[in-house]
């Protein structure tokens, strides 16, 4: 529900029955339609092809949205639920997990939460259990999309000789924490259900890094390298330390219009060159263009 207030649901109903004995367990097969989905959302969210690029010797941090989306029919929403989400230990590290700031965590009263990392035999990642309430009928409304929880990760420096590794982050049931193994699963009208939940999954690529322009790699745009280009290009002087950083303009080539590129921008006022600029930095958009830079 973004950052709209949740609107929770206290229903003039009677009291039926509430999470802690449950009186039936509903899983679903193919042929049914499951009312309830679990997925993963990532912030900032990944480039195409569900990549993140992180440039050598980077710390790169990203947050990952545990959601659930329901399609109920009536007035009664979701109760309570049980989120258990697992990672590869090797590959990334768990910094934290809340439910402060989620939708459910809007919800009033809330009776009953636990949010923990977990490190141990049955794996790494975070478990949340809530309860909205004890006492009242209270509910999630019955359909719509609600972040759950929401949790940091740190890359650990794992790239290999391939430059790149992939990683899932999924819901497994069975992680615990510092109580029993926790489940994925919601409560509604008293019976648990069992919810389709998805993965998400991630390829963690291993980036040069370079300024944008910086042709004779200098460390700074200037006129030198609007000469150095054209040197390049025409007289066949010295190629780039980084054909991708020559690429001033972003187009995928190397041709006259990066040297005019330049000097439109240091000289006539022009548009300024794409990222990575005017900060080194791994470049956001795909080419076919190399980048190897020599030592700093």
């Amino acid at each position: 529900m973004g950052s709209l207030k949740l609107r929770t649901l206290v229903l003039g109903l009677a009291w039926l029955c509430w999470p802690g004995g449950p009186v039936s367990c509903q899983e679903f097969g193919d042929g049914d339609v499951n009312p309830a989905n679990l997925s993963l959302v990532a912030s900032p969210p990944p480039a195409a092809g569900q990549e993140f690029r992180i440039a050598a010797g980077e710390e790169f941090e990203f947050e990952l949205t545990a959601q659930l989306e329901t399609r109920f029919e009536g007035r009664w929403g979701v109760q309570g639920f049980a989120v258990s989400v697992v990672h590869d230990c090797d590959v990334l590290e768990i910094t934290g997990a809340t439910q402060d700031g989620t939708d459910t965590a809007e919800a009033f009263p809330l009776a009953f939460e636990r949010t923990e990392t977990v490190e141990n035999e049955t794996g790494c990642g975070f478990v949340c259990s809530v309860v909205l309430s004890l006492t009242q009928p209270v509910t999630l409304p019955p359909e719509g999309v609600f972040s759950l929880a929401r949790a940091d990760y740190r890359v650990r420096p794992v790239f290999g000789d391939a430059g790149e590794v992939s990683t899932t982050i999924e819901y497994r049931d069975g992680l615990r924490g510092s109580a029993q193994p926790v489940n994925n699963i919601i409560t509604w009208r008293g019976i648990t259900i069992v919810p389709l939940a998805s993965s998400f999954s991630i390829k963690l690529v291993s980036a040069e890094v370079f300024l944008r322009g910086d042709f004779d790699g200098g460390g700074v745009l200037d006129i030198s390298d609007a000469v150095a280009s054209i040197g390049y290009l025409f007289l066949g002087s010295r190629a780039p330390g980084c054909l991708d950083a020559a690429d001033t303009n972003d187009d995928g080539r190397l041709d006259l219009a990066d040297p005019i590129f330049c000097l439109d921008f240091l000289f006539r006022g022009g548009a300024s060159p794409p990222e990575p600029f005017p900060l080194r930095g791994p470049d956001p958009t795909e080419d076919e263009l190399p980048c190897s830079l020599p030592e700093a």
